[in-house]
C-alpha cells in the first residue's frame, strides 16, 4: 500500500510540473511579439481581394460595400482608401511633371534671324510756285544736310529773302538758349515763291515725312538730301531741286511762278466736339496739310500738330467737308494744291 501511496504522489507530482511547463508555454506565446504586415502590403492585398470579388459579382460587391454591417463597413473603407491612394497618386505624377517641364531648359532647334523691312517712301511732290505769272519763270533750288543717316523731318519752310542766308537752317533747336544776338535762320529765295505755312511748327522739309527731328544725310549744312545749306533735294542756299538760290528747278533766276490762283474756300464747317475733349475742358488748335485736289475734294490729310483726345480725328472729318474752287495754272487748268489747315477749337 506503501508502494501504490508513492506511485500515487509521482504521478500527481509529474501532472503539477507538465502544468506549469504548459502555463510557461502559454505565457511566453502570450507575451512573444505579434506577426506585423506592412500597411502598403495590407492596402495592396485587400484592394486585391476587392478588386477580385468585385470582378466576380459586380452588382453584389456594391451593394454589400454600401451596408450596415461590419463586413459592408469595411468594403466601403477599403473602397476610400483605393480612391485616396488613386488620386494621390495621380497628383503625384501630375506634380512631378510639371516640375520636370519647369526645370527642364528648351532645346534650341533652329536659329532664328532678325528680319528688317526697309519701306521706301516717296516724298509728296513739291507745291506749284503761287507767284503770279511774269515773263520769265523762276528757277533755282538748294539742299543740304548734317550727314545724319535719318531723313529730313518735315516742318515749315525758314523764311525767304533775297539776302545771303547768316545761318543756315536746322531741325533742331539752338545749342545757345539765350544768344546775345539771336540770328534768324533763312533761305535765299523770293518771298512771293514759297507757300505760307504756320510759323510756329519746326523748321523741316515739308515734302518729307519722317517726323523724327533731322536734318537729313545731304551735306554742307541745312536740311535735306543735296548740298549748300539750302532746303531740299538740290545745290545751293534755295528751296527744292535746282542749284544756286531761289526755287523753280534749274539754275538760278528771278521770275514768276506757274500758278494762276490759288484755292478759293466757299465754306468752312465747324468741326464737331467729343465728349472726352468737352469733359476734359480741351481746346485749342489743329494744324493740317492737306491737298485741295483739282477735282474739288480734300484729300491727303496729315496731322502736324495735334490736340488728342479725338479731336485730330473730328478735324479732318471737318477739313474733308471744305467746299472749295481749285487752284488753276497759267493755262486756267484746275491744279493739285497743298495747304496747311487750321480747326480752331473753343470752349464757350
Amino acid at each position: 500500500m506503501l508502494q501504490n501511496g508513492r506511485h500515487w504522489g509521482i504521478l500527481k507530482l509529474d501532472a503539477i510540473v507538465r502544468g506549469a511547463r504548459h502555463m510557461r508555454e502559454q505565457e511566453f506565446q502570450f507575451f512573444a511579439p505579434l506577426d506585423y504586415e506592412p500597411l502598403p502590403k495590407r492596402l495592396w492585398r485587400e484592394l486585391g481581394e476587392a478588386f477580385r470579388e468585385f470582378r466576380t459579382h459586380p452588382t453584389l460587391y456594391v451593394r454589400e460595400a454600401f451596408s450596415q454591417d461590419d463586413y459592408g463597413k469595411r468594403r466601403t473603407k477599403i473602397i476610400f482608401l483605393g480612391s485616396l491612394l488613386t488620386l494621390v497618386v495621380l497628383l503625384s505624377s501630375v506634380v512631378i511633371v510639371m516640375i520636370i517641364r519647369f526645370l527642364q531648359t528648351p532645346e534650341i532647334t533652329t536659329v532664328l534671324k532678325e528680319k528688317k523691312t526697309i519701306a521706301y517712301v516717296n516724298p509728296r511732290p513739291l507745291a506749284p510756285l503761287p507767284a503770279p505769272r511774269l515773263k520769265q519763270r523762276a528757277g533755282g533750288g538748294g539742299g543740304g544736310g548734317r550727314n545724319e543717316p535719318r531723313p529730313p523731318s518735315r516742318g515749315r519752310l525758314p523764311r525767304a529773302s533775297l539776302q545771303i542766308p547768316l545761318i543756315d537752317p536746322s531741325p533742331h533747336p539752338p545749342k545757345v538758349k539765350q544768344p546775345a544776338l539771336p540770328v534768324e535762320p533763312t533761305i535765299r529765295a523770293q518771298p512771293e515763291l514759297l507757300p505760307q505755312m504756320d510759323r510756329t511748327l519746326p523748321l523741316g522739309d515739308p515734302t518729307s515725312i519722317s517726323m523724327i527731328p533731322s536734318a537729313g544725310p545731304g551735306s554742307g549744312g541745312g536740311i535735306g538730301t543735296g548740298s549748300g545749306g539750302g532746303v531740299g533735294p538740290g545745290r545751293g542756299i534755295g528751296y527744292g531741286p535746282g542749284e544756286g538760290w531761289n526755287t523753280g528747278g534749274g539754275r538760278a533766276q528771278l521770275g514768276g511762278g506757274n500758278v494762276r490762283s490759288r484755292p478759293q474756300i466757299l465754306n468752312r464747317p465747324r468741326p464737331d466736339w467729343t465728349e472726352e475733349a468737352r469733359r476734359n475742358r480741351i481746346q485749342g488748335v489743329v494744324l493740317l496739310s492737306a491737298t485741295f485736289g483739282a477735282d474739288g475734294v480734300v484729300r491727303d490729310i496729315r496731322v502736324l500738330r495735334g490736340l488728342g483726345y479725338g479731336l485730330d480725328e473730328k478735324a479732318i472729318e471737318a477739313a474733308k467737308r471744305i467746299r472749295f474752287i481749285p487752284a488753276r495754272d497759267l493755262q486756267g487748268r484746275p491744279i493739285d494744291y497743298r495747304l496747311t489747315i487750321r480747326v480752331e477749337f473753343r470752349l464757350l
